[in-house]
């Protein structure tokens, strides 16, 4: 009997794929960013000098750490706001009061309009979401960021602060339940699991405000690990914030008064302001560690709390473009020629050097000559 042999068809061999058609198959499928790009355009800080140094951008987040009350933090954040609203379309402001502090001082030192009914949050304007639970504060940032994006939004928010939240756990066991030791590390690495993609790619501004908290250390004579800001927040804050300011404490030696030769006095010789000292811990410019002193102007709204004219009228003494003569100064030669060839007639004398700021403030052709001119001497671009 023959045996009958089954012919069997050749079998056909798969298309092999190539990384690329991988690649093409988890941005179909996958969620990501890589479809929304952020324009990362630069906000100011409000300071010539630190923003000759510090290019922050729209969808990065700012740490700012603070040893001390009334050392800068709070008016910072709030002109990284107001400018953050100024340079991106239709946007608004967040704050979260997570401590429970944010005095009407406060509100108009700020020079911005705050608002507690979603209804009247509109562009240019702070909505105060008083909560501090941490993993609903960021399910709602997140949502906002999002969605406002879709709808044409931009959205600076301020978290004040860190150390004020708790997590979800914590607060359902109670005071007397044992809170967690590593609370806050943990919601931080939380917060930048799900925020830190939103922020970059939604064009945001994070500001996060932090408290001293000394290192505990059991053996007295051990090496100090490396500590990007003196702040709780674990290491989760240093590494992943784009830059780290930490606001040194202020000494007498860093108040501007009326008269800089006498001593304080709340009569005769009033404080008109302070130097806010800021050691730059991490930075996306390669300023890290860094040191810099801005004059902070008592009594000014907004953005002008920054004394930019004080800055300058620092710089003008420093690069002697001015004379000395007693208590009287007076522009160099150069300088006044410089002027003349721009249309601008210098005064011969000025007396002291808040004389020189007042000048520049009550001036503005000249405050621009010097702005440049300053900008040009610092290799400010």
């Amino acid at each position: 009997m023959a045996t009958i042999k089954k012919i069997l068809s050749p079998k056909k061999e798969e298309a092999k794929k190539s990384a690329s058609d991988a690649l093409s198959s988890f941005l179909k499928t996958a969620h990501h960013y890589n479809d929304i790009v952020p324009k990362s355009k630069i906000i100011s800080t409000g300071s010539l000098i630190l923003d000759c140094d510090l290019k922050i951008r729209s969808g990065m987040v700012i740490r700012l750490v603070g040893k001390g009350g009334e050392v800068g933090k709070s008016s910072q954040a709030f002109v990284f706001a107001e400018n953050y609203m100024k340079t991106m379309p239709n946007a608004k402001t967040l704050f979260i009061k997570a401590e429970g502090r944010l005095s009407e001082e406060q509100k108009k030192r700020s020079g911005l309009t705050f608002v507690t009914e979603v209804e009247g949050w509109e562009t240019n304007t702070v909505f105060v979401v008083c909560s501090n639970v941490a993993e609903d504060i960021f399910d709602m940032i997140n949502n906002v960021l999002r969605n406002g994006y879709e709808n044409g939004e931009h959205i600076c928010f301020i978290i004040d602060s860190m150390d004020g939240l708790i997590l979800k756990d914590d607060l359902e066991k109670g005071i007397g339940g044992g809170g967690m030791v590593a609370g806050v590390p943990k919601l931080t690495k939380l917060f930048f699991r799900h925020l830190a993609l939103p922020i970059s790619h939604y064009d945001a501004l994070g500001i996060m405000t932090g408290q001293y908290a000394a290192q505990i250390k059991i053996d007295t004579y051990a090496p100090s690990a490396p500590n990007q800001g003196s702040s709780s927040g674990g290491s989760a804050q240093q590494h992943q914030s784009d830059y780290v300011l930490d606001y040194q404490t202020v000494n007498q030696s860093d108040l501007i008064l009326e008269n800089e030769n006498e001593k304080p006095h709340p009569f005769n010789n009033k404080i008109i302001g302070k130097y806010s000292r800021i050691k730059i811990q991490k930075s996306a410019s390669n300023v890290s560690g860094q040191m810099y002193s801005v004059p902070i102007r008592k009594g000014a709204i907004g953005s002008k709390q920054l004394w930019v004219e004080k800055e300058i009228t620092d710089l003008i003494v420093a690069f002697e473009i001015v004379k000395k003569s007693g208590s009287w100064l007076s522009f160099d030669e150069d300088t006044v020629e410089d002027a003349r060839k721009n249309n601008i007639e210098l005064k011969e004398k000025v007396q002291g050097l808040n004389g020189i700021s007042k000048y520049l403030e009550e001036n503005q052709p000249v405050y621009e000559f010097f702005y440049k001119k300053i900008k040009g001497l610092i290799n400010c671009e």
